[in-house]
């Protein structure tokens, strides 16, 4: 899904004309994953609805993917310098009324 994202972005609206490969990319990232679904219902959960089934799997693609959210985000953290341990270090301080560990 990023790839058809950041060539309309970078190649303007010329790359709508890529628009049929949107679904395609949509199918191959989810697909698995609500494909998985209704095996791991049959194997562990036979109580669990139908639907149950396949949101689990919309739920482990998502967790499956956040990593990639994470780690752009702790990229940018680096790139701005931003990548102190303040809460580290207040956990580690003994507790007083004082100043505490900032994010400098």
């Amino acid at each position: 899904m990023g790839l058809p994202l950041a060539l309309l972005v970078l190649g303007g609206f010329g790359a709508l004309t890529l628009w049929p490969l949107a679904p395609i990319l949509a199918v191959l990232a989810i697909g698995p994953f609500l494909l998985w679904s209704p095996v791991y219902r049959r194997d562990h959960a036979l109580e669990a609805s139908r639907l149950t089934a396949l949101l689990w799997g919309a739920a482990l693609w998502l967790y499956a993917y956040h990593p990639f959210v994470v780690s752009a985000r702790g990229f940018v953290r680096m790139l701005r310098g931003r990548n102190g341990w303040a809460k580290t270090r207040r956990n580690a301080e003994p507790v007083t009324d004082g100043s505490v560990a900032r994010e400098s």
